[in-house]
């Protein structure tokens, strides 16, 4: 059977399977609500997209083999020092704050700051992405987060200076997970998608990793916490100094290092190719069948039929002029030529579908956001309003219960790896039944009286919220074409992270009032991301990604 053959049979099925295919566009004329609720809207197949239905067939022969085995690995990584560097953070931040003095009212400014560099850098990366490829891309957000990660450790910077590093460090941290999952989903075959869901099992151990770091470095080289700032009393007097206060800057070497590790592991160990079918997406579809090519000898597999003339084939059946297409194959002449007007991001507005599909997905994301910064900013207030402490004594509880908390994330994780892949509840379903059940979790919060429901309702509330990120992570840029993927989820997650700045401003009136409220109004944000998954129009289980 030749390549065109194969995919013809795998567009068939798929047809089958979605029958408002068979009509094309006619049929977005004519959507009924059931295909909103089954996720069976669809549109006539692109001229591209029949060409990425080519990788597709090629990428499916090769399995999940070695080459795909080091993505995934190297991608969950990416993962992992996202919420690593988020969590170590978070628990050196207060040595920071009483080195250099910083009044309570500044002490968020690093959290601030650290949020914007993140949503600028996945809004930034996820257009970069598209426009020069995947390959630079996956490897310069790691570089510039462990370069600017690591020189936090610098003794004599200010606590400004300190907040404007780390700024720049999560530019290149916001870039990790949206391209991340763009590049395990370009590369796994089709009946491997489900993998990608398991990305999210890497974050709670990244949670747990940089917590154990954080436990023998930044807990345990750290000047007495009763000592003041030493910019804060006469020469002599006793304060905390740099050379007893050197936890910190241990722990974000050891976390920077590990990024840079991972950084040298993708850009030296490992051969990175390109992504095929961004380079058809380019117009450079000799140089994919290369790229299949190299892949093809990397896994030992044989090589590829696939060839120009069955791309074509494709160009000659849907009339395109072939004299106005020649691709342009100077990087320079690419790079200029899409930063002047952008073209690949119409695709993204100018269709309703994937318009549509685009506000429903950023609604959700900025629910998520919105639901879990508001838990961690407020969640230990309410507790201590409602004399209820964490039941930890010391360094060594509170470092266990991180571990009781986090750790079990992992099986939210499992759950939507399972759930995915189930007829009746696939992708779609998967968003609303995590979401609702992380705003059930949240609610419960209201409840809580001792330390037990403290520590249980904290983990049930991480495993529901890792289950829907891995769903939603993962499944978001399944339904965007390789043109405008990264973008879209780079545009997702920028919203979402905007989202998150704003929520504990809304919060603080709840608090200052005494109430629990700010609870509500989290669970609330989540609840609304479950309702409007509801109506999500495109089910990707059985279908192909492009």
């Amino acid at each position: 059977m030749s390549t065109l053959d194969h995919v013809s049979e795998k567009h068939t099925l798929d047809q089958e399977n979605h029958p408002d295919k068979e009509n094309g566009v006619q049929e977005n004329n004519h959507v009924s609500m059931s295909d909103f609720m089954n996720g069976t809207v669809a549109q006539e197949l692109t001229p591209f997209e029949r060409k990425a239905a080519l990788v597709n067939a090629e990428i499916d022969k090769f399995g999940f083999g070695k080459y795909q085995q080091c993505i995934w690995f190297l991608c969950g990584f990416g993962y992992f020092v996202d919420l690593a560097w988020a969590q170590g953070v978070g628990l050196l931040a207060t040595a920071i704050f009483q080195e250099m003095g910083v009044p309570a009212d500044q002490q968020g400014l690093i959290f601030t700051c650290s949020n914007v560099g993140l949503a600028l850098g996945a809004f930034a990366f996820g257009i970069i992405t598209d426009i020069i490829g995947r390959k630079w891309a996956f490897n310069l957000s790691c570089l510039i987060t462990s370069v600017f990660g690591m020189l936090l450790a610098a003794s004599k910077f200010n606590y400004g200076a300190i907040c404007g590093i780390y700024f720049l460090s999560c530019i290149g941290l916001g870039g990790n997970i949206p391209i991340d999952a763009t590049i395990a989903l370009e590369f796994l075959p089709q009946n491997r998608r489900f993998l990608v869901f398991l990305l999210g099992m890497w974050q709670p151990i990244g949670v747990v990793v940089a917590s154990a770091i954080a436990y023998g470095t930044a807990a345990k080289y750290r000047c007495d916490v009763g000592l003041p700032a030493c910019n804060t009393v006469k020469p002599g007097e006793a304060c905390c100094t740099v050379s007893s206060n050197m936890g910190w800057r241990y722990e974000v070497i050891v976390i920077g290092a590990m990024t840079f590790a991972l950084f040298g592991a993708r850009f030296l160990l490992f051969r990175f190719y390109e992504s095929p079918k961004f380079l058809v997406s380019k117009g450079r579809e000799q140089d994919a069948i290369d790229v299949l090519h190299k892949i093809a000898k990397f896994n030992g597999a044989p090589m590829p039929a696939l060839t120009v003339d069955d791309f074509l084939q494709i160009d000659r059946a849907t009339g395109i002029d072939l004299s106005e297409a020649a691709p342009v194959t100077d990087a320079t002449g690419i790079v200029v030529r899409m930063f002047k007007n952008l073209g690949f991001l119409r695709g993204l507005f100018m269709k309703k579908l994937e318009c549509f599909t685009f506000i429903l997905l950023a609604l959700a994301y900025m629910g998520n956001y919105w639901s879990f910064n508001l838990a961690g900013y407020f969640l230990p207030i309410v507790l201590l309003n409602n004399n209820v402490d964490s039941g930890a004594n010391n360094v060594t509880e509170t470092y266990r219960e991180y571990v009781y908390i986090y750790l079990p994330g992992v099986i939210g994780a499992i759950l939507a790896l399972f759930s995915v892949q189930l007829p009746l509840i696939g992708r779609k379903w998967s968003l609303v039944i995590s979401a609702a059940l992380q705003g059930v979790s949240m609610a419960m919060y209201t409840q809580v009286k001792d330390t037990a429901g403290y520590v249980g309702l904290n983990a049930l509330e991480y495993i529901m919220q890792s289950y829907f990120n891995a769903v939603l992570y993962a499944s978001a840029p399944e339904m965007f074409d390789t043109s405008y993927r990264a973008s879209a989820s780079g545009m997702l997650s920028c919203l979402g992270r905007i989202a998150g700045i704003v929520a504990p401003f809304a919060g603080q009136r709840y608090i200052a009032e005494g109430r629990a409220g700010v609870l509500w109004l989290g669970a609330g944000g989540i609840w609304l991301s479950a309702f409007l998954m509801c109506f999500l129009p495109i089910e990707m289980r059985n279908r192909q990604m492009y």
